[in-house]
């Protein structure tokens, strides 16, 4: 699934974004990713939100649980997110908005699962920029990288999320059919110019780190030019033999 949306209204802030969007099946036979992309402009300021979902291949209906933690966090956003911005909330407020949101997923995926007599679950890692901060809300082994490219920074591209895995390919925490496990979650302020990439594991598991360095902000003018560099990354991914499905979301700030 992928969802991309937002609305036009007054804006204060003076914050630029520029995002583009890659999802795709892969070797796989169904695409169990979903994927979300929701740009706002309100009174406060540009708003946005990207998050990746990748359905748990060991259980069933991956698909279905990716999508409707989308679906029910795109809800929250335009119903409790944005006006929280708006009337200049602060973080705990957002928390406390994701957490409820959360905790409803996973009671109705539970539900859910016991009326079919099945187990499903998903990853979530998710990015909600408003003004100069950043919030990050992650479960399972999708990622969130920062690129800043600053003097002070010896490694450009940063991993801002910690798998949630054994290492043996088993998630230790995600969201679905089974008792809530607690996201990680942490906040951060926007310098400069900023690089936020999302993706799933079948787009950055193949990846050399090098190849990261095609999405540096300073060479990126335009929306089409980030969905052509994405998608040279996971043609890459491909070629060395991924097989997985492939999802990402890059986003420049500044």
């Amino acid at each position: 699934m992928l969802i991309v949306g937002g609305f036009i209204g007054e804006e204060t802030v003076k914050l630029k974004i520029l995002s583009g969007a890659y999802w795709d099946q892969g070797k796989r036979v169904v695409n169990q990713d979903s994927i979300m992309l929701q740009q706002v402009m309100t009174s406060y300021g540009r708003v946005l939100l990207v998050a990746v979902s990748d359905g748990i291949g060991g259980l069933e209906e991956g698909e279905i649980a990716s999508g409707y933690i989308t679906e029910r966090l795109i809800e929250n956003f335009y119903a409790q997110i944005i006006p929280l911005t708006v009337r200049r909330k602060g973080k705990s407020a957002l928390k406390k908005s994701m957490l409820r949101c959360l905790y409803d997923i996973s009671d109705k995926l539970k539900l859910y699962g016991k009326s079919k007599g099945i187990q499903l679950g998903a990853t979530l890692s998710l990015l909600l920029i408003w003004g100069k901060n950043y919030m990050i809300v992650h479960l399972g082994d999708s990622r969130i990288y920062l690129y800043q490219d600053k003097w002070w920074c010896k490694k450009k591209f940063r991993l801002l999320t910690e798998d949630h895995s054994d290492g043996r390919r088993g998630l230790t925490r995600c969201i679905g059919s089974f008792p809530f496990q607690y996201p990680d979650i942490r906040f951060g302020r926007i310098w400069g110019r900023n690089g936020f990439l999302v993706c799933t594991d079948g787009f950055y598991r193949a990846l050399e780190e090098e190849m990261l360095r095609i999405l540096s902000v300073h060479e990126i003018e335009n929306e089409e030019q980030i969905y052509r560099r994405l998608k040279e990354m996971a043609a890459a991914s491909l070629k060395k033999g991924e097989r997985d499905n492939l999802s990402a979301v890059y986003s420049v700030i500044y």
